[in-house]
């Protein structure tokens, strides 16, 4: 979707009323501009995976090197944001600057091998942008 639409209002909008209703939400926002984990952390931008692994070694690797090679905790990456939703923000690149399929798909991945069952969320909510191409997703 066109950016300015409301994807990532919506989405928080969303969770917290699950949350408020007693569900254990994880939100997974994948915008270079943090909008949806802004929102629900109260305009406190979160580092993104990408920018947590990097940090967790001093040679520059590729996010599948972590994925499938590195030893990474819930805690590393997931942060408390309104009414206690669960919150993992994997960024992207800047619009124009690059593909970001490639690193969602991968983030997404570490999310579901790492996060999923240590924090057994109810629901999981996420903010794409809706170009995001190049072996990630795409709409028709």
């Amino acid at each position: 979707g066109k950016g300015g639409i409301g994807k990532s209002t919506t989405v928080s909008n969303i969770a917290s009323a699950l949350a408020e209703d007693g569900a254990n939400v994880l939100v997974v926002g994948c915008d270079p501009k943090s909008d949806c984990t802004r929102n629900l952390r109260g305009d406190i931008v979160m580092p993104t995976v990408s920018r947590v692994l990097s940090e967790k070694t001093s040679a520059p690797l590729e996010l599948g090197e972590f994925v499938y090679g590195k030893e990474i905790k819930a805690e590393d990456i997931v942060q408390e944001g309104f009414n206690g939703i669960s919150c993992i923000e994997v960024g992207g690149p800047e619009p124009g600057v690059g593909c970001a399929g490639r690193g969602v798909s991968l983030a997404i991945d570490l999310i579901h091998r790492i996060v999923v069952d240590e924090l057994a969320p109810d629901v999981i909510l996420y903010d794409i942008l809706g170009d995001i191409v190049c072996g990630g997703f795409a709409m028709p």
